[in-house]
């Protein structure tokens, strides 16, 4: 079964700033049609506010309108601690080489709940380090770091999810490379399970032409997609995708605008 599927995407952002305070408004709308004619429109509008105080923290606050989930950061010298998001200092690197609906999503930790979580990120001698904790008593730490090694920019991370319930751990371990116009990235998940834990290694590749970009994902639990990504102007590209997920494929393209 091969599913199409077109999105419009159109972005709009106003910022002004009084009295040292930066204020954002930004939306997204987006029209979806399937291959059986039904189709679908989504809107959403997030409202934002940055100040520097005088002693050089930053404290920024985010509010998606659309529902009850906002986010509170507050930035000092290396450290930034985010209220409301629980992964938001991932270390891992995350698969890249997706557009339109084609990833795979088979990288980074699956947790539990946003709600009352606190992420912290830090920098210490060159090394990212990250550690969060909500209200269901998760508690996630991780680290990367990037290097040169021939030419080649090099990072590599991981990170520890401990779940509230043993039987949802998860460990996940990655090293990106960046190499001119080509990035790949190598990805391992182990999750643990009562029943026997499961294992995925996931991979993918971006190669970059000018306004071009193709992509690629796959996984050992037969996953893979194809993509493409193309800037017509600059703030409005068109994607196309294809993933199969082992059993049914499903094709998809999106043209987004951002303004």
């Amino acid at each position: 079964m091969r599913k199409i599927l077109l999105t419009s995407v159109g972005v709009a952002a106003l910022a002004v700033s009084a009295n040292a305070t930066d204020f954002t408004l930004s939306g997204t709308s987006k029209l979806k049609i399937a291959d059986d004619g039904n189709t679908s429109v989504s809107n959403t509008i997030n409202v934002g506010v940055s100040k520097t105080f005088d002693n050089g923290m930053v404290l920024s606050l985010s509010q998606n309108m659309n529902s009850a989930s906002s986010e509170m950061t507050v930035t000092s010298d290396a450290v930034a601690v985010t209220f409301g998001d629980f992964d938001q200092n991932e270390k891992t690197p995350g698969l890249n080489g997706d557009a339109a609906a084609s990833d795979i999503a088979s990288d980074g930790v699956a947790h539990s709940s946003d709600a009352g979580g606190i992420s912290l990120g830090a920098t210490v001698a060159g090394v990212g380090i990250g550690a969060a904790m909500n209200n269901e008593g998760d508690t996630m730490f991780g680290g990367s770091f990037t290097s040169d090694m021939g030419g080649m920019a090099v990072t590599i991370g991981g990170d520890v999810y401990s779940d509230n319930t043993s039987s949802a751990d998860q460990t996940t371990m990655g090293v990106k490379a960046a190499m001119g116009a080509l990035t790949i990235v190598a990805h391992s998940k182990q999750v643990e399970a009562a029943s026997g834990g499961t294992d995925t290694v996931s991979y993918s590749a971006a190669y970059t032409a000018g306004g071009l970009v193709i992509g690629f994902q796959g996984n050992d639990a037969d996953a893979s997609s194809y993509s493409a990504t193309y800037t017509v102007v600059p703030g409005m590209q068109f994607e196309i995708g294809s993933k199969d997920n082992g059993t049914t494929s499903t094709s998809s393209a999106e043209l987004q605008m951002t303004f």
